[in-house]
């Protein structure tokens, strides 16, 4: 459009207005590249932070180096979790993978020994090692330039951004060109009117609207950062503003992930020593690549100074949320024998046994110990002839962080309602639950099964919105509920670390990946904590609404402008004629048009000003809402026009007055009162002028509060901005 007015300007040879096009035009495109430089930036930054990590053998050594480091023969590292960094070709082992963003196949594949796996791939099985066949751009992942997501999210904020400037741009669109037409009726010159109005719709649309929202959300990301919550996706913050629902997994999130071992329940003749021996066989004892129960099962067998010399591991299959255990299969060196170890859910490894003399006293041990918070870990070993023997039970405790309590009261003085979802027994939720003051209805996942009675189904949806909790989820349950809860309206946050949770972090609101998650997790988020805890997430919480507010006021700040601009001049320019006024005394008044309009470089000085001015509110102080936020468009549009109608009014009467106060004959009697001389035309012009500019940066105090305008302190760069807009404006009316 402004590119349309220069062209006009050009015919018409009018190099004044022309240069002020141009320098409107400069402004626009250098303001805007910077703005979203400086956010792209920031957000870049952010990034780097999250970027692929794998564990690669360098100098003899293990070591944590970030993924682009890899080079052709590195071998790594690849576990339950992990987003294959390189394309490589697999050791010993197999290991499940998810290439579905890759190859468009649905299903996970398994792949074995000298097999390739691809970059991006996500290991949902195994645990091996492999060696580095491509990096970069010869990938297979490089070479087809696919996207390494496989959801691409158009987050509500950018529906609204559209709604609001399409509304803007077909009213001032029919209103332009009702004023071309009226206007041209009156037989004015066509260049000119056509000018006039092109610059006129130039100013209506807001053209820096994303600049300024971009900008906004850039700089509360940053915020954001330095608070450990890095964000993925920069429309999540507005997500984020709205959400009324947290989902949250217990381990690592409620609690501190810190497990203690302690005292066994054993069966038979097993000894304590036999049963810490057993697990610790099933476990992955290299440190630093261990998850929590695996460092703390190495640490107990550490502590009793066992020794695994003589014990060669044959086979691994490491921990699998299908199956829900680990195996070893081990050979002693000493005696020759071989045999299998595991360790897993009670349920699982009883199953296992086939001893129906024990399942009495482990079903009743289990439950003790869940009903007293404790995790537990069931331990067997097979025999000579390869038959299964539970050995007892290894309870594991998990303490609840220090803050969560008080945590979860923020959340609720926040109006959002915190779930836990967990894969623990129902037993232990129940425990975690009340320690928290997190309420008492915790249900286990049974009604979110295939094999659900049709009543179950029938109370599904308000038992899930009515929950404090689910236990025994697995990853499918996880991902309806989230979905059940979007479908009654609410706007839902998840909370998860692990491959399993992928589904649901990627079909909630908000996916929050917590500190500890693995790459497909991370990648999965749309924000990711690098510090432990729910009080991160408050505290975004907390920033988000603060954005939004910020975001809000910009919306009605702009719609008030546009409303005041186009309202004026629309009713002006169709109604007024100042050639029904009398004008005498002044050189000028021979050239009063018969249609009111200031002169393209006084419209186009507004909009440059006004720019500037609406740019500085990414920097606000704002006050937070207590509760989510939601988009009010029809209340905010009702605001901005009733602001927009009180500078209309109050310009129409005093270019009346102004009109009325050109004949130096009989001059204006309120002006007059005032102590000032009759007007020129012109002055007419410059005194319209700047009215519509101070009246605009004016419109911004009371459109950024609540109440009187006078009721919250500025941030000082708008403080700044107003005060530059203004003594510009005051300069250029002289």
């Amino acid at each position: 459009m402004i590119w349309v007015a220069a062209a006009i300007e050009v015919l018409r040879l009018d190099w004044m207005d022309l240069a002020v096009l141009l320098v409107l035009l400069g402004l626009n495109g250098a303001l805007g590249w910077y703005e979203e430089r400086n956010a792209g930036n920031a957000i870049e930054a952010l990034k780097q932070k999250l970027a692929p990590r794998a564990c690669v053998k360098r100098d003899g050594n293990w070591t944590i180096l970030d993924a682009k480091t890899l080079v052709i023969g590195d071998r790594i590292k690849i576990k339950l979790g992990d987003i294959i960094p390189a394309d490589s070709k697999l050791g010993p082992g197999f290991l499940e993978v998810d290439q579905s963003v890759l190859t468009g196949e649905s299903l996970s594949v398994t792949k074995f020994e000298g097999d390739e796996v691809y970059q991006g791939a996500i290991a949902k099985r195994g645990d091996l090692e492999a060696i580095v066949l491509a990096t970069g751009q010869w990938t297979f992942f490089g070479k087809t330039s696919r996207l390494v997501t496989s959801v691409t999210q158009t987050g509500n904020f950018q529906k609204v951004l559209f709604t609001v400037a399409m509304f803007l741009l077909c009213v001032s669109t029919v209103m332009v060109m009702i004023i071309l037409f009226v206007v041209l009726e009156k037989e004015n010159a066509f260049l000119e009117t056509l000018s006039v109005c092109v610059v006129l719709e130039v100013a209506s649309i807001p053209i820096a609207m994303q600049v300024v929202c971009t900008c906004t959300m850039a700089v509360g990301a940053h915020a954001l950062a330095m608070r450990k919550a890095i964000v993925t996706r920069l429309s999540s913050i507005e997500d984020l503003a709205g959400m009324d629902v947290l989902c949250c997994d217990k381990t690592g999130t409620l609690t501190k992930n810190e497990l203690t071992v302690q005292k066994p329940r054993l069966l038979g003749k097993t000894a304590i020593t036999d049963i810490f021996e057993t697990a610790a066989l099933a476990t992955k004892r290299e440190g630093g690549n261990q998850d929590a129960i695996e460092k703390c099962i190495s640490d107990i067998a550490l502590s009793y100074k066992i020794s695994f010399a003589h014990f060669e591991e044959l086979d691994f299959v490491p921990f699998s949320p299908k199956t829900k255990r680990a195996e070893a299969h081990i050979r002693n060196t000493k005696t020759g024998e071989s045999f299998k170890c595991t360790k897993g859910a009670p349920q699982v490894i009883l199953a296992m046994a086939k001893d129906p003399s024990i399942e009495e006293e482990v079903s009743r041990a289990v439950e003790e110990l869940a009903a007293g918070g404790y995790r537990t870990l069931g331990v067997a070993r097979t025999d000579k002839d390869g038959k299964w023997e539970m050995q007892g039970l290894i309870p594991l405790y998990d303490p609840p962080r220090e803050d969560t309590a008080e945590t979860i009261q923020k959340a609720r003085i926040m109006h959002i309602r915190v779930k836990m979802v967990t894969g623990d027994q129902i037993s232990i939720g129940k425990e975690t639950a009340r320690i928290l003051n997190l309420g008492e209805k915790i249900y286990n996942s049974e009604m979110l099964n295939d094999s659900a009675s049709a009543v179950q189904r029938q109370m599904l949806e308000s038992v899930i919105e009515d929950a404090d909790g689910f236990a025994e989820v697995f990853p499918e349950h996880k991902f309806a509920i989230v979905q059940i809860l979007q479908e009654k309206g609410r706007r839902v946050g998840m909370t998860g670390d692990g491959v399993n949770d992928t589904p649901a972090l990627k079909k909630a609101d908000v996916g929050i990946a917590v500190e500890g998650a693995t790459d497909a997790a991370r990648a999965a988020a749309d924000i990711v904590l690098t510090a432990p805890g729910l009080s991160v997430i408050i505290e975004a919480i907390y920033r988000s609404r603060k954005i939004f507010q910020r975001m809000k006021n910009y919306v009605i700040y702009r719609v008030a402008c546009t409303a005041q601009l186009l309202i004026f001049f629309f009713t002006t320019m169709i109604c007024v004629n100042p050639r029904n006024y009398i004008c005498s005394g002044f050189e000028d008044c021979g050239d009063v048009p018969n249609t009111f309009a200031l002169p393209v470089i006084a419209l186009v000085t507004i909009t440059l000003l006004n720019d500037g001015t609406i740019i500085s509110i990414a920097y606000d102080n704002v006050t937070v809402s207590r509760t989510p936020e939601k988009w009010k468009l029809p209340v905010y549009f009702a605001v901005s026009l009733m602001l927009g109608g009180v500078v209309f009014i109050s310009s129409c009467i005093l270019l009346i007055l102004g009109l009325n106060n050109m004949n130096k004959s009989d001059p204006s009697v309120f002006f007059s009162a005032l102590g000032l001389p009759t007007f020129s035309y012109g002055e007419v012009l410059t005194l319209i002028w700047f009215k519509v500019s101070i009246s605009d940066y004016l419109t911004l105090w009371a459109a950024r509060t609540n109440g009187l305008f006078w009721g919250r302190k500025p941030g000082r760069l708008l403080l700044g901005a107003f005060l530059c807009a203004v003594t510009v404006s005051t300069f250029f009316s002289r």
